[in-house]
C-alpha cells in the first residue's frame, strides 16, 4: 500500500507573476531618511500544530529573519536580529522595528503584491537581485519557513515536509536517500507567497537564481544515541520506491534501514518513524556483481557506430549504453546506479517526468545503462547518468529523440559536411538546439521560442542551478561531469580552472558533444560559416519574418536563438531572436572561437568571434 502524505496546494497564477516583472521599472515612493517600519512576527498555526515540536514553534532570541523588497539590490534587504526585548511571553510573536527599504511600496504592481516579504533562518535564504514576491533559499535540513507583510503582519509558514527518526547505538553520523536516488535536496528552492493568502507556489531550482549550492542527492547529519532526529525535506519530494538510512562510525557505514514503501513529502506534514533499531541490518556495500537490469531485449546503441556521449534515437523500445568515457573503450568506472538528470520537449510545453524516458537502470557485470521510452515515442532530448557507488554522477549521456531524420550536406561553407540542425534540434527547419559551454559535454536545454522573452525550455527532473563566480574559474572538468544539471560561470572566463585547450579538438575527444560519426568543427571545417564577415559566403539569406539566416541547397537554417552570457548568475537566455552564437573546437585559454550573428546591429554582424568558455552557445556538428 502506498503511503502519501500531501499537501492540496494551490499554484499562483503565473501571469500575474509575469506581469508583475515587467514593472519592474517603474519608478516607487521613496521613503523619508529614518523612517521605520514596524512589524509583527507571528508562526502561523498549522506550521505548529502539524509539525509539533519538530518545526519552529516559537521565536528565540538571536533568531535572524531576511526582509527583501520585491526587489532585492544593494539597499533593498535587510537582517534582524531577535532580542529579549522582541519576543512575546509565550514566544508565539515578536515585534521587529527597521528602517524603511526603497522602494518600499509596490501598489504600482496591481492589487495583491505586498510591501514586504520575510524568510527564515536569514542565513539559509539565496535571494537573487530581482526576486519580486519570491524567497529562494539555498539550504537543506532547515526548518523554512516564509511570510509577507499583511497588513503589519509577517505570518510565517512552513515550507518543507519532515522525517523523524532516533536510533540506539555507537554511530557518528547518518545519510538519508532514496531508493532510486531520488534528489532529496536542492540548490535552490524557492516559494511564493501573496497576502491574505496560504496559496503557496513551490518552484525548484530551474528558476533564475544565484545559488551557489550544487544539488545533491543526499541528506546527512550527526546522530546522537536516543535523540530525534529531523530531516526537513522540500515539498514534492517523491520516494517512488521508498528510502534508506545508512549510519556511519568513523566515515564507514555500518548498518542500514531501508523501506520499500512509496512516499510522497508535503510540506507542512510529519511522517514519524519512531525508533528504527531493531529495524536496522548490516550494511554490505553495493557489488557489481549482483544487479542485473530489469529491462529486457535492449538494443545496443554502441555496436553499429561505436560510442559517443550522444545517442540518437528514432523508434520506441528498450535501449543500452556502455559506461565509457565518450567515444573510447575506457570504463568511467564501475556503475551501482542509474539516474534521469533531466528531460525536455524542446519548448515551454510542462514536461511529464519520464515521458520521455521512460524508465532507466543498469547491469552490473556487463557495466552497462539500461533504459527505455514509452510506447508511444515522445519527442524530445534527455541527460541520463550512471552512478559510483556513494551515488555520485560518474558520466552522463544526452538521449536525442529527433522528430524528423537527421542529414547533412555541404551547403556551400567547405568541404565538410554539415548537421541539417543544431545539435539537439527535433527539426531542421527552426528547429531549435540545446545549449553548450565550450569544452564541455552535456547539454543544457536551449531557448524555448525565437521571441526577445523567450525563457529556456521546460524540463523535467534535476533543475539546472548556477554556481558564477566573478574572480575565478568556479569549477573543475571533474567537477562539470559530476555535476551535468550545473552552469558554472565567470566573468569573461572560462568555467574550468585547468589550462586544457583540447576538451574539443579538430579530432573528436571523449567530451565532444556530438552524436557518432559527427564531432564539433574546427574553423577550418566550415571556412564559410566561420568567416569574418556575412558577404564572404555567397547564399546567405536572411528571415526577418522567422529571425533567421539560412544558406545553400538545400537551404539550412540558423535560428538567433541568443546565449547564455559568461557573467550570468542565473539561467537564461539572452538576445533571442537577436543574436546567435555558434561554437567552434578552437580554443585558447579563457576563450574560443565562435561564430557571432547579431542581427540587432547595423548592418548585420557575421564574424568568427572568441567569447569566454563560460557562455552557453550552440554546437553545429561536422560528420567526421
Amino acid at each position: 500500500m502506498k503511503k502519501t502524505f500531501k499537501f492540496a496546494a494551490l499554484l499562483l497564477c503565473m501571469v500575474a507573476v509575469a506581469a508583475s516583472c515587467n514593472k519592474n521599472n517603474l519608478e516607487e515612493p521613496v521613503p523619508a531618511e529614518g523612517k521605520m517600519v514596524t512589524l509583527t512576527c507571528v508562526i502561523s498555526p498549522d506550521s505548529r500544530v502539524s509539525i509539533d515540536a519538530t518545526g519552529k514553534t516559537q521565536w528565540e532570541v538571536g533568531d535572524e529573519i531576511h526582509i527583501h523588497t520585491g526587489h532585492n539590490r544593494s539597499g533593498e534587504a535587510t537582517t534582524v536580529t531577535l532580542t529579549a526585548a522582541d519576543i512575546s511571553s509565550d514566544g508565539k510573536s515578536a515585534t521587529i522595528t527597521f528602517e524603511a527599504l526603497k522602494p518600499y511600496n509596490f501598489a504600482s504592481w496591481g492589487e495583491g503584491y505586498a510591501t514586504y516579504y520575510a524568510a527564515y533562518p536569514a542565513d539559509a535564504t539565496a535571494n537573487p537581485e530581482g526576486c519580486y514576491c519570491r524567497n529562494y533559499f539555498s539550504d537543506t535540513n532547515r526548518p523554512l519557513m516564509a511570510a509577507c507583510d499583511n497588513e503589519g503582519v509577517f505570518e510565517f509558514h512552513n515550507l518543507c515536509g519532515v522525517i523523524t527518526f532516533s536510533v540506539t547505538g555507537d554511530y557518528d553520523s547518518y545519510v538519508l536517500s532514496g531508493n532510486m536516488d531520488e534528489t532529496v535536496a536542492y540548490g535552490t528552492y524557492a516559494v511564493e507567497i501573496l497576502p491574505g493568502s496560504q496559496h503557496y507556489s513551490y518552484v525548484s531550482s530551474s528558476d533564475p537564481t544565484n545559488g551557489t549550492h550544487d544539488p545533491k542527492t543526499l541528506v546527512s547529519g550527526s546522530v546522537t544515541s536516543g535523540k530525534t532526529i529531523s530531516v526537513f525535506l522540500p515539498n514534492g519530494t517523491n520516494f517512488t520506491q521508498g528510502f534508506n538510512i545508512k549510519f556511519k562510525k568513523g566515515g564507514e557505514i555500518v548498518k542500514i534501514a531501508k523501506t520499500t514503501t512509496a512516499v510522497d513529502v508535503a510540506r507542512n506534514k510529519l511522517l514519524a518513524l519512531g525508533d528504527i533499531t531493531s529495524k536496522l541490518e548490516n550494511y554490505s556495500a553495493p557489488s557489481t556483481d549482483t544487479h542485473k537490469s530489469a529491462i529486457t531485449g535492449a538494443t545496443d546503441l554502441s555496436s553499429a557506430n561505436g560510442s559517443a556521449n550522444c545517442y540518437v534515437l528514432s523508434a520506441a523500445g528498450a535501449y543500452k549504453i556502455p559506461v565509457v568515457k565518450g567515444n573510447s573503450s575506457t570504463s568511467a568506472g564501475n556503475v551501482f546506479g542509474v539516474k534521469l538528470i533531466w528531460e525536455s520537449y524542446n519548448n515551454s510545453e510542462e514536461v511529464t517526468a519520464n515521458s520521455v524516458i521512460e524508465q532507466i537502470d543498469y547491469d552490473g557485470p556487463e557495466n552497462y545503462i539500461y533504459f527505455k521510452t514509452p510506447s508511444t515515442l515522445k519527442k524530445g532530448n534527455a541527460v541520463i547518468a550512471a552512478l559510483d557507488s556513494e551515488q555520485n554522477v560518474i558520466w552522463s549521456w544526452h538521449i536525442w529523440i529527433p522528430e524528423t531524420a537527421i542529414t547533412s550536406a555541404t551547403y556551400s561553407l567547405g568541404e565538410k559536411q554539415l548537421m541539417d540542425r543544431f545539435l539537439g534540434a527535433l527539426t531542421a527547419d527552426m528547429g531549435l538546439g540545446l545549449g553548450y559551454q565550450w569544452g564541455r559535454k552535456d547539454p543544457f536545454p536551449g531557448a524555448s521560442a525565437i521571441a526577445s522573452d523567450a525563457s529556456p525550455m521546460s524540463s523535467a527532473g534535476m533543475a539546472i542551478s548556477v554556481v558564477h563566480d566573478d574572480a575565478a574559474a568556479p569549477s573543475t572538468v571533474a567537477g562539470a561531469i559530476a555535476n551535468p544539471n550545473v552552469l558554472y560561470t565567470a566573468n569573461n572566463s572560462a568555467w574550468y580552472s585547468e589550462t586544457d585547450d583540447g576538451l574539443w579538438s579538430g579530432t573528436k575527444t571523449i567530451y565532444d558533444p556530438c552524436p557518432a560519426g559527427y564531432r564539433v568543427p574546427a574553423t577550418e571545417d566550415v571556412p564559410g560559416l566561420f568567416a569574418s564577415d556575412l558577404s564572404e559566403t555567397v547564399g546567405w539569406t536572411q528571415d526577418n519574418t522567422n529571425m533567421c539566416f539560412g544558406i545553400g541547397d538545400p537551404v539550412t537554417v540558423f535560428p538567433l536563438s541568443g546565449y547564455v552570457d559568461d557573467y550570468s548568475s542565473k539561467f537564461g537566455y539572452a538576445y533571442v531572436s537577436k543574436r546567435v552564437a555558434i561554437w567552434s573546437a578552437n580554443g585558447s585559454g579563457s576563450k574560443a572561437s565562435a561564430v557571432d550573428i547579431r542581427y540587432d546591429k547595423d548592418p548585420v554582424v557575421h564574424k568568427v568571434a572568441t567569447p569566454a568558455k563560460s557562455r552557453v552557445g550552440y554546437i553545429r556538428c561536422v560528420a567526421e
